[in-house]
Protein backbone atom coordinates (compact mmCIF):
# COMPACT_ATOMS: atom_id res chain seq x y z
CA UNK A 1 0.00 0.00 0.00
CA UNK A 2 0.96 3.55 -0.78
CA UNK A 3 2.07 6.12 2.08
CA UNK A 4 -1.51 7.56 1.36
CA UNK A 5 -3.37 4.22 2.52
CA UNK A 6 -0.61 3.88 5.22
CA UNK A 7 -1.73 7.14 7.05
CA UNK A 8 -5.14 6.28 6.53
CA UNK A 9 -4.87 2.82 8.51
CA UNK A 10 -2.79 4.48 11.20
CA UNK A 11 -3.77 8.20 11.42
CA UNK A 12 -0.15 9.28 11.29
CA UNK A 13 0.28 11.99 9.11
CA UNK A 14 3.07 11.25 5.96
CA UNK A 15 5.36 13.74 7.13
CA UNK A 16 5.20 11.41 10.89
CA UNK A 17 5.73 8.49 8.62
CA UNK A 18 8.60 9.73 6.77
CA UNK A 19 10.05 10.74 9.97
CA UNK A 20 10.07 7.06 11.14
CA UNK A 21 11.36 5.40 7.93
CA UNK A 22 14.12 8.31 8.22
CA UNK A 23 14.94 7.26 11.76
CA UNK A 24 15.22 3.38 11.14
CA UNK A 25 12.13 2.31 13.10
CA UNK A 26 10.47 1.59 9.82
CA UNK A 27 11.90 0.25 6.38
CA UNK A 28 9.26 0.04 3.60
CA UNK A 29 10.68 -1.35 0.10
CA UNK A 30 10.41 0.46 -3.17
CA UNK A 31 8.31 -0.57 -5.72
CA UNK A 32 9.76 -1.17 -8.84
CA UNK A 33 7.19 0.30 -11.55
CA UNK A 34 6.82 3.25 -9.67
CA UNK A 35 9.53 3.85 -7.03
CA UNK A 36 7.26 4.51 -4.36
CA UNK A 37 7.54 3.10 -1.27
CA UNK A 38 5.36 0.14 -0.33
CA UNK A 39 4.36 -0.41 3.48
CA UNK A 40 3.11 -3.84 3.80
CA UNK A 41 0.78 -5.06 7.24
CA UNK A 42 3.51 -5.64 9.62
CA UNK A 43 4.87 -1.54 8.19
CA UNK A 44 0.92 -0.61 9.62
CA UNK A 45 1.44 -3.01 12.79
CA UNK A 46 4.65 -0.83 13.72
CA UNK A 47 4.02 2.49 12.79
CA UNK A 48 0.30 1.86 14.95
CA UNK A 49 2.89 0.36 17.87
CA UNK A 50 5.59 3.22 17.40
CA UNK A 51 2.33 6.37 17.46
CA UNK A 52 0.98 4.47 21.06
CA UNK A 53 4.57 4.19 22.24
CA UNK A 54 5.27 7.88 21.44
CA UNK A 55 1.86 8.88 22.91
CA UNK A 56 3.30 7.44 26.01
CA UNK A 57 6.45 9.90 25.65
CA UNK A 58 8.94 7.00 24.97
CA UNK A 59 11.66 8.45 23.01
CA UNK A 60 12.40 7.25 19.77
CA UNK A 61 15.96 5.62 21.13
CA UNK A 62 13.84 3.54 23.30
CA UNK A 63 11.28 2.43 20.61
CA UNK A 64 14.65 1.53 18.25
CA UNK A 65 15.82 -0.74 20.62
CA UNK A 66 12.84 -2.41 20.89
CA UNK A 67 11.72 -3.11 17.62
CA UNK A 68 15.45 -4.45 16.42
CA UNK A 69 14.83 -6.55 19.34
CA UNK A 70 17.86 -5.27 21.86
CA UNK A 71 15.10 -4.50 24.50
CA UNK A 72 12.04 -6.17 25.68
CA UNK A 73 8.13 -4.33 25.95
CA UNK A 74 8.18 -4.85 29.34
CA UNK A 75 11.72 -3.30 29.88
CA UNK A 76 11.07 -0.44 27.91
CA UNK A 77 7.88 -0.14 30.11
CA UNK A 78 9.64 -0.84 33.03
CA UNK A 79 12.39 1.80 32.24
CA UNK A 80 9.86 4.48 31.35
CA UNK A 81 7.60 4.09 34.34
CA UNK A 82 10.59 4.87 36.41
CA UNK A 83 12.05 7.63 34.46
CA UNK A 84 8.50 9.01 35.06
CA UNK A 85 8.55 8.48 38.71
CA UNK A 86 12.22 10.03 38.72
CA UNK A 87 10.41 12.94 37.09
CA UNK A 88 7.69 13.01 39.40
CA UNK A 89 9.24 12.89 42.52
CA UNK A 90 11.43 16.10 41.27
CA UNK A 91 8.95 17.84 40.89
CA UNK A 92 7.76 17.00 43.68
CA UNK A 93 10.78 18.30 45.63
CA UNK A 94 10.85 21.42 43.83
CA UNK A 95 7.30 22.15 44.21
CA UNK A 96 7.62 21.58 48.45
CA UNK A 97 10.87 24.10 47.81
CA UNK A 98 8.79 26.73 45.73
CA UNK A 99 6.13 26.57 48.50
CA UNK A 100 8.52 27.01 51.33
CA UNK A 101 10.04 30.12 49.89
CA UNK A 102 6.21 31.76 49.08
CA UNK A 103 5.55 31.27 52.94
CA UNK A 104 8.75 32.98 53.61
CA UNK A 105 7.53 35.66 51.60
CA UNK A 106 11.37 36.80 51.16
CA UNK A 107 12.35 39.17 47.69
CA UNK A 108 15.73 39.58 48.41
CA UNK A 109 16.41 37.30 44.98
CA UNK A 110 20.13 36.72 46.15
CA UNK A 111 18.79 34.91 49.84
CA UNK A 112 16.04 33.13 47.52
CA UNK A 113 18.51 31.55 45.42
CA UNK A 114 20.61 30.26 48.85
CA UNK A 115 17.54 28.88 50.23
CA UNK A 116 16.82 27.12 46.76
CA UNK A 117 19.92 25.35 46.75
CA UNK A 118 20.03 24.71 50.38
CA UNK A 119 17.04 23.12 50.53
CA UNK A 120 17.42 21.37 46.79
CA UNK A 121 21.00 19.74 48.77
CA UNK A 122 19.19 18.92 51.93
CA UNK A 123 16.33 16.67 50.38
CA UNK A 124 19.37 14.61 48.50
CA UNK A 125 21.90 14.22 51.51
CA UNK A 126 22.55 10.36 52.65
CA UNK A 127 21.07 9.81 56.26
CA UNK A 128 24.19 10.23 57.68
CA UNK A 129 24.76 14.07 56.07
CA UNK A 130 20.84 14.25 57.39
CA UNK A 131 22.06 13.13 60.52
CA UNK A 132 25.07 15.12 60.73
CA UNK A 133 23.31 18.50 59.39
CA UNK A 134 20.97 18.16 62.49
CA UNK A 135 23.51 17.80 64.96
CA UNK A 136 26.01 20.51 63.70
CA UNK A 137 22.52 22.79 63.62
CA UNK A 138 21.77 22.03 67.07
CA UNK A 139 25.67 23.06 68.46
CA UNK A 140 25.31 25.72 66.84
CA UNK A 141 22.48 27.14 68.58
CA UNK A 142 23.44 25.16 72.11
CA UNK A 143 27.34 25.74 72.00
CA UNK A 144 29.48 23.58 74.26
CA UNK A 145 28.48 20.91 76.85
CA UNK A 146 24.92 21.73 77.37
CA UNK A 147 24.74 21.42 72.99
CA UNK A 148 25.67 17.70 73.45
CA UNK A 149 23.62 17.12 76.25
CA UNK A 150 20.49 18.19 73.52
CA UNK A 151 21.83 16.52 70.83
CA UNK A 152 21.93 13.43 72.94
CA UNK A 153 17.99 13.42 73.62
CA UNK A 154 17.67 13.37 69.94
CA UNK A 155 20.99 11.72 68.67
CA UNK A 156 19.30 7.86 68.56
CA UNK A 157 16.45 9.49 66.73
CA UNK A 158 18.35 11.13 63.41
CA UNK A 159 18.51 8.06 61.07
CA UNK A 160 16.30 9.34 59.03
CA UNK A 161 15.55 7.83 55.55
CA UNK A 162 12.75 10.00 53.22
CA UNK A 163 10.73 7.78 51.25
CA UNK A 164 7.18 9.48 51.27
CA UNK A 165 5.98 13.08 50.37
CA UNK A 166 5.16 13.66 53.66
CA UNK A 167 8.60 13.00 54.97
CA UNK A 168 9.71 15.16 52.11
CA UNK A 169 8.20 17.78 53.34
CA UNK A 170 8.05 17.23 57.15
CA UNK A 171 12.45 17.71 56.20
CA UNK A 172 11.93 20.85 54.17
CA UNK A 173 9.51 22.03 57.51
CA UNK A 174 12.53 20.87 59.77
CA UNK A 175 15.50 22.48 57.88
CA UNK A 176 13.80 25.83 58.02
CA UNK A 177 13.16 25.35 61.66
CA UNK A 178 16.64 24.65 62.30
CA UNK A 179 17.66 27.89 59.95
CA UNK A 180 15.41 29.89 62.45
CA UNK A 181 16.49 28.84 65.72
CA UNK A 182 18.59 31.89 68.23
CA UNK A 183 21.83 31.09 69.11
CA UNK A 184 21.58 30.75 73.50
CA UNK A 185 23.97 33.12 74.95
CA UNK A 186 26.76 31.20 76.44
CA UNK A 187 26.81 33.21 79.61
CA UNK A 188 23.17 31.60 80.28
CA UNK A 189 23.20 30.35 84.16
CA UNK A 190 22.51 26.69 82.34
CA UNK A 191 25.14 26.69 80.04
CA UNK A 192 27.95 28.08 83.20
CA UNK A 193 26.55 25.74 85.65
CA UNK A 194 27.11 22.77 82.94
CA UNK A 195 30.31 23.79 82.24
CA UNK A 196 31.05 23.42 85.75
CA UNK A 197 30.69 19.69 85.82
CA UNK A 198 33.58 17.42 85.23
CA UNK A 199 33.90 14.98 81.84
CA UNK A 200 33.36 12.01 84.35
CA UNK A 201 30.10 13.82 85.23
CA UNK A 202 29.21 14.81 81.44
CA UNK A 203 30.31 10.69 80.44
CA UNK A 204 27.72 9.40 83.14
CA UNK A 205 24.50 12.66 82.07
CA UNK A 206 25.20 10.45 78.67
CA UNK A 207 24.97 7.08 79.15
CA UNK A 208 22.03 7.53 81.54
CA UNK A 209 20.46 9.61 78.47
CA UNK A 210 21.35 7.08 76.15
CA UNK A 211 20.42 4.23 78.34
CA UNK A 212 16.95 5.70 79.57
CA UNK A 213 16.13 6.02 75.99
CA UNK A 214 16.74 2.49 75.14
CA UNK A 215 14.65 1.33 78.00
CA UNK A 216 11.92 2.95 77.45
CA UNK A 217 11.82 2.28 73.49
CA UNK A 218 12.71 -1.71 74.08
CA UNK A 219 11.35 -2.42 77.95
CA UNK A 220 7.71 -2.77 77.23
CA UNK A 221 5.39 -2.57 80.32
CA UNK A 222 7.80 -3.24 82.82
CA UNK A 223 10.08 -0.82 81.69
CA UNK A 224 6.48 1.33 81.67
CA UNK A 225 5.92 0.68 85.49
CA UNK A 226 9.77 1.15 86.14
CA UNK A 227 9.58 4.87 84.85
CA UNK A 228 6.30 5.44 86.59
CA UNK A 229 7.19 4.92 89.87
CA UNK A 230 10.64 6.80 89.29
CA UNK A 231 7.98 9.75 88.29
CA UNK A 232 5.96 8.99 91.23
CA UNK A 233 8.93 9.03 93.81
CA UNK A 234 10.59 11.97 92.29
CA UNK A 235 6.97 14.56 92.69
CA UNK A 236 6.68 13.20 96.26
CA UNK A 237 10.16 13.98 97.29
CA UNK A 238 9.92 17.56 95.95
CA UNK A 239 6.50 17.74 97.21
CA UNK A 240 7.99 17.00 100.85
CA UNK A 241 11.42 18.62 100.61
CA UNK A 242 12.29 22.33 100.56
CA UNK A 243 15.89 22.11 99.20
CA UNK A 244 14.83 20.42 95.87
CA UNK A 245 11.81 22.71 95.47
CA UNK A 246 14.46 25.61 95.40
CA UNK A 247 16.73 23.76 93.20
CA UNK A 248 13.59 23.38 91.07
CA UNK A 249 12.98 26.61 90.49
CA UNK A 250 16.26 27.52 90.01
CA UNK A 251 16.58 25.02 87.28
CA UNK A 252 13.69 26.59 85.76
CA UNK A 253 14.84 29.94 86.02
CA UNK A 254 17.89 28.88 84.13
CA UNK A 255 15.69 27.27 81.51
CA UNK A 256 13.27 29.94 80.82
CA UNK A 257 15.14 32.09 78.83
CA UNK A 258 16.04 29.31 76.27
CA UNK A 259 12.61 27.99 76.05
CA UNK A 260 11.29 31.70 75.54
CA UNK A 261 13.59 32.13 72.98
CA UNK A 262 13.09 28.84 70.92
CA UNK A 263 10.19 27.31 72.53
CA UNK A 264 7.54 27.36 69.78
CA UNK A 265 10.63 26.86 67.06
CA UNK A 266 10.96 23.08 69.47
CA UNK A 267 7.76 22.14 69.41
CA UNK A 268 7.13 22.04 65.53
CA UNK A 269 10.91 20.82 65.26
CA UNK A 270 9.73 17.67 67.92
CA UNK A 271 6.22 17.35 65.76
CA UNK A 272 8.29 16.86 62.19
CA UNK A 273 10.91 14.90 63.55
CA UNK A 274 7.92 12.53 64.93
CA UNK A 275 7.06 12.39 61.12
CA UNK A 276 10.47 11.66 60.29
CA UNK A 277 11.16 9.24 62.68
CA UNK A 278 8.96 5.92 63.45
CA UNK A 279 11.41 5.71 66.93
CA UNK A 280 11.08 9.00 68.05
CA UNK A 281 7.05 9.16 67.20
CA UNK A 282 6.73 5.89 69.42
CA UNK A 283 8.98 7.51 72.16
CA UNK A 284 6.61 10.19 72.36
CA UNK A 285 3.76 7.63 72.47
CA UNK A 286 4.91 5.94 74.84
CA UNK A 287 6.36 8.77 77.16
CA UNK A 288 2.61 10.49 76.83
CA UNK A 289 1.34 6.76 78.44
CA UNK A 290 3.44 7.02 81.23
CA UNK A 291 2.72 11.07 81.76
CA UNK A 292 -1.24 10.23 81.57
CA UNK A 293 -0.83 7.11 83.61
CA UNK A 294 1.36 9.19 86.30
CA UNK A 295 -1.09 12.19 86.02
CA UNK A 296 -3.90 10.10 86.91
CA UNK A 297 -2.09 8.21 90.09
CA UNK A 298 -0.84 11.83 91.66
CA UNK A 299 -4.08 13.44 90.94
CA UNK A 300 -5.70 10.39 93.09
CA UNK A 301 -3.03 11.14 95.73
CA UNK A 302 -2.33 15.01 95.74
CA UNK A 303 -5.46 15.93 94.30
CA UNK A 304 -3.65 17.89 91.27
CA UNK A 305 -1.85 16.49 88.18
CA UNK A 306 2.62 16.50 87.96
CA UNK A 307 2.06 19.14 85.60
CA UNK A 308 -0.11 21.20 87.90
CA UNK A 309 1.86 20.53 90.58
CA UNK A 310 5.24 21.90 89.00
CA UNK A 311 3.59 25.10 87.51
CA UNK A 312 1.86 25.62 91.23
CA UNK A 313 5.22 25.34 92.74
CA UNK A 314 7.23 27.71 90.05
CA UNK A 315 4.74 30.38 90.39
CA UNK A 316 4.57 30.12 94.37
CA UNK A 317 8.38 30.26 94.28
CA UNK A 318 8.84 33.39 92.09
CA UNK A 319 6.24 35.16 94.40
CA UNK A 320 8.08 34.14 97.74
CA UNK A 321 11.33 35.23 96.31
Amino acid sequence: MNIKLASEKTGLTKKAIKYYESVGLINPSKNSENNYRDYTEKDIIKLNLIASLRILDIPISEIKLLIEGNKTIDKVLTDTLKTINDSISNLEKSKLIISSIIEKKNKDFYVVGEEVKKLRETLEYSMEEKREYIYDKLIRVFPGDFGKIIVLQYEPFLNIYIDNDEKEEAWIKLVDILDDLECVDENNPMFVKLANMNKQQLKECSNDIETNIYNILNGGEEEIEKQKKAMIKAIKYLYNNEEWKKSFIENCDMAKEMFELNGREFNEFDKYLQILSEDYKRYNEIMKKINDEVNEEVKKEFGFTREEFLKDLYEKGKINN
